[in-house]
């Protein structure tokens, strides 16, 4: 199955990549009675869409057909799709995309006493994966040996602690979530877009267009949200 694989992959990463796609992965496995050859495939630039993989059956399906010799062992089915929101991460290219996104790693041995991390993905080497972690309210770097990496995936949903200038120029024209330690405007909790920063304050924009000026000495916790 494995030559089926890197055959196939062969032939159709440059000549996706020629039109604007990215051949994100190859799989080829039974399901039932039925062998499956599954393809997925991205935009170099931008979203996938379902008239792109329409477009690209046809396509693909003439590519693999002209395969010679054919390496298929017996008659297969074949499957067109987009990797998804939560894919899984692989190739080198694959984290070299995901800096920035949040993702979840499964390990094979305990690292800091865990078998599992899930945070944004900050920087990736040949030897690790710079993941940041929240650690009782805080942003924590970790280093995570990819030796230890069996998986790898994006994940969705997950919220950003802000702490540090970085974070917050991050965050700034994003969705956020504040609590402060004292009522401001006779409020505790502002959630909205981060409009403007400073050194000594937030100003953040509500759903109904009222601006808040929040003491950045104030703040008990700040963090990027994914919607209200």
């Amino acid at each position: 199955m494995a030559n089926v694989v890197e055959t196939v992959k062969s032939v159709l990463e440059p000549a996706l990549f020629d039109k604007g796609y990215d051949l994100w992965d190859v799989e080829y496995s039974k399901l039932g009675s039925d062998m499956i050859l599954r393809i997925l495939v991205d935009r170099l630039e931008g979203a996938i869409s379902m008239d792109d993989l329409v477009s690209l059956t046809e396509i693909i399906g003439d590519l693999v057909d002209g395969i010679e010799p054919d390496p298929f062992p017996e008659a297969y089915m074949m499957d067109i799709a987009s990797p998804g929101a939560e894919r899984e991460l692989k190739r080198d290219r694959d984290f070299d995309w995901a800096v920035g996104k949040f993702i979840h790693v499964d390990l094979s041995t305990p690292f800091q006493d865990q078998t599992s991390f899930d945070g944004e993905l900050v920087a990736v080497t040949d030897e690790a994966l710079t993941v940041a972690i929240t650690v009782k309210a805080k942003r924590q770097l970790i280093e995570v040996p990819r030796e230890l990496v069996t998986l790898a995936h994006l994940i969705i949903g997950m919220e950003r602690i802000l702490t540090t200038d970085a974070d917050y120029q991050w965050a700034l024209n994003k969705l956020v979530r504040v609590t402060t330690y004292q009522k401001i405007d006779g409020k505790k909790e502002f959630e909205g877009e981060l409009a403007e920063l400073s050194e000594d304050q937030l100003v953040i924009v509500d759903q109904e267009d009222q601006a808040f000026a929040v003491p950045r000495s104030a703040i008990a916790q700040a963090r990027h949200a994914n919607n209200f």
